[in-house]
């Protein structure tokens, strides 16, 4: 986050330096004074005094569009970062996941099934649209959850993140990681994840500050943020999976290529306000699993509570073979 400048007031004139000659230095001070003030200006609009204000109009509403990309990412990484910080009010996110089988240049086309009959094929395609998934969850100074839906089978149905029970979750807090396949929390070093989970949460200031040749890209680029806040501005640049090892699942960075540069929202405060990422899982050996992967960010006025890790699971009791 910038840091807080304050603006240095001009000495106060010694007065002993004016008994003397009254006359000349109300000269002086006439002449002095509008410098000085001319200088104070100049210095807080070129940087000189080391950042910007909180209460400046170059870090509120303007920061998006006077920043320069480079700068809008690294105060967006600050930003990020005070918000998970000690005191932060944390973020909620929301996740789209689609994902798309397509046919290889040369290769066989897509059989489709019949959603009616699985076992049934609707003839052959360029593409298949394989799911959607939706996550959604919060980060707090205190941890992290999040919760995994299937989403809607039709491509073109909107998709609803509180629709359905959660067939996963995750959740960081006290310390301890659980997860919660559908029967219950337990605890884990694996928590699941489509596009967030804790590790690759933590590295989003990272990615932002390591996004490389960032530009301007246009405005109808960048998804709105999850509380219908108009994107201020759009940007372009490329990431690395290493940045965001989990943007197609929590477990599948070694099959994880991004085949496009990312693109982000921010909103008027210069915050991280939506991702977008392409991306090809390389596990099919005939088709291209192309994923896309949309994260809306909003930020709370105050810090949401953590889910507790209830109802704990309970394993099945082991029945007697019989005979």
């Amino acid at each position: 986050m910038a840091g807080i400048s304050t603006r240095p007031s001009p000495d106060s004139p010694d007065a002993a330096a004016f008994q003397v000659h009254l006359e000349r230095g109300r000269l002086w001070l006439a002449i002095l004074i509008p410098i000085v003030l001319l200088a104070s200006v100049v210095l807080v609009r070129g940087g000189a005094l080391g950042g910007r204000s909180l209460g400046s109009p170059f870090d509120a509403g303007a920061a998006a569009a006077n920043l320069s990309p480079a700068e809008l990412t690294a105060a967006a990484a600050d930003k990020l970062e005070a918000a998970t910080a000690k005191g932060g009010t944390g973020y909620t996110f929301e996740i789209v996941q689609t994902s798309t089988i397509v046919a290889r240049p040369g290769g066989p086309l897509v059989d489709l099934p019949d959603p009616a009959d699985r076992h049934k094929s609707l003839g052959l395609a360029e593409s298949y649209a394989l799911s959607i998934y939706l996550e959604r969850g919060g980060v707090t100074p205190d941890g992290f959850w999040s919760e995994i839906r299937r989403g809607p089978d039709a491509p073109d149905a909107k998709p609803d993140v509180t629709t359905g029970d959660p067939e996963l979750a995750a959740l960081v807090r006290d310390g301890r990681t659980y997860r919660n396949d559908g029967d219950g929390w337990y605890e884990t070093p694996d928590p699941p994840g489509i596009g967030l989970d804790p590790a690759t949460a933590a590295l989003l200031p990272t990615m932002l500050r390591n996004a490389a040749e960032p530009k301007d890209a246009p405005p109808e680029a960048a998804t709105p943020s999850t509380d219908d806040d108009a994107v201020a501005r759009s940007l372009e640049a490329t990431t690395a999976v290493a940045d965001v090892p989990g943007i197609v699942a929590v477990d599948l960075a070694a099959f994880t290529v991004l085949t496009k540069p990312a693109v982000f929202g921010f909103d008027a405060d210069g915050r991280l306000a939506s991702l977008t990422i392409s991306a090809r899982n390389t596990g099919l050996e005939t088709f291209d699993l192309l994923v896309l992967t949309t994260i809306t960010f909003s930020y709370p006025a105050a810090a949401p509570d953590l889910p507790r890790p209830e109802p704990a699971y309970v394993a099945p009791a082991a029945t007697q073979d019989e005979g």
